[in-house]
């Protein structure tokens, strides 16, 4: 199946997330090797008075027995701040796979008309099926469960004020926990290793291995929603509004003077390149048609 650069562009994201806290976490656990002796024999000294080169000093200026408290609350805020924006591309994912489906068919509405048709409406992915015309229920009803239980967790991290639980993610975790759990040993590359959907304190919790858990997770939701996105689209109608166009726009008349068998290698090479996708030869037909 087609991946999109939609989809490419979200991995990219989530993998430079991820890269950019391993090495956050790298540096501060070698900071902790290489001073550990000095901050259990002098707890009283100040950063500021051994550090003295740090341009920071003077701003973060604290005790050594302090350090590794408030390296706790950073690394939490970080945490906490990793998995929202985590969601957040997700989301904005979502929204650009709207707009390449506008590109498709001009047709679908954006995401602030309305229409008498669509039923549930109130989140994000529910608006980008809609206005697409896919029924959500084409997903795997654990990967709908499990959106649900992301979104309501990146809500309950925002709204830090409030301890309750709501009465959903309470049902959800009930019921449909174990079966979460179940599906995503099974299909993650390393199983489940922060995530418990059984388990309401966990869904409190912000630890990186749930932000890990959270990412592979969301890469094989995202996954899913492309296939069936390119599915409903057609084949046909992405390479003529899409792959063609940017196969013609990269090359720019570089190949007129080529054989069309000479074209027809590289058109298959960049489709699958760049889109992943495996031509047969009613794509070729396709692709000929342009040219003619």
């Amino acid at each position: 199946m087609m991946k999109t650069e939609q989809l490419k562009e979200f991995y990219e994201s989530l993998s430079e997330l991820n890269n950019g806290f391993t090495h956050y976490t790298f540096v501060w656990n070698q900071f902790n090797i290489d001073y550990l002796a000095i901050i259990e024999s002098e707890p009283e000294t100040q950063t500021n008075d051994y550090f003295l080169d740090n341009p920071y000093k003077r701003k973060h200026n604290i005790k050594f027995k302090e350090l590794e408290n408030e390296h706790t609350k950073t690394n939490t805020t970080l945490v906490n701040g990793m998995y929202v924006l985590i969601y957040a591309h997700f989301e904005s994912y979502l929204k650009n796979m709207l707009d390449f489906a506008k590109t498709i068919d001009s047709n679908i509405l954006t995401l602030e008309e309305k229409s008498d048709s669509f039923g549930e409406d109130s989140i994000v992915v529910d608006k980008v099926l809609n206005r697409i015309g896919i029924n959500k229920v084409e997903l795997e009803n654990e990967l709908i469960d499990t959106l649900d239980y992301l979104r309501l967790k990146r809500n309950k991290l925002i709204h830090t004020n409030s301890n309750n639980i709501s009465g959903t993610i309470s049902e959800l975790i009930k019921n449909k926990g174990k079966q979460l759990n179940d599906f995503w040993n099974e299909n993650l590359p390393s199983s489940l290793q922060g995530i418990e959907f059984t388990d309401k304190e966990n869904f409190t919790e912000i630890t990186f291995s749930i932000v890990i858990d959270t990412i592979n997770t969301l890469r094989r939701i995202a996954l899913e929603i492309n296939d069936i996105i390119i599915k409903k689209l057609s084949k046909e109608s992405i390479l003529n509004k899409v792959v063609i166009l940017e196969f013609q726009k990269m090359h720019k008349g570089k190949i007129n003077g080529l054989t069309i068998e000479r074209k027809i290698s590289k058109f298959r090479a960049f489709c699958k390149s760049e889109f992943g996708m495996e031509l047969d030869e009613n794509d070729i037909g396709i692709y000929k048609s342009s040219i003619a």
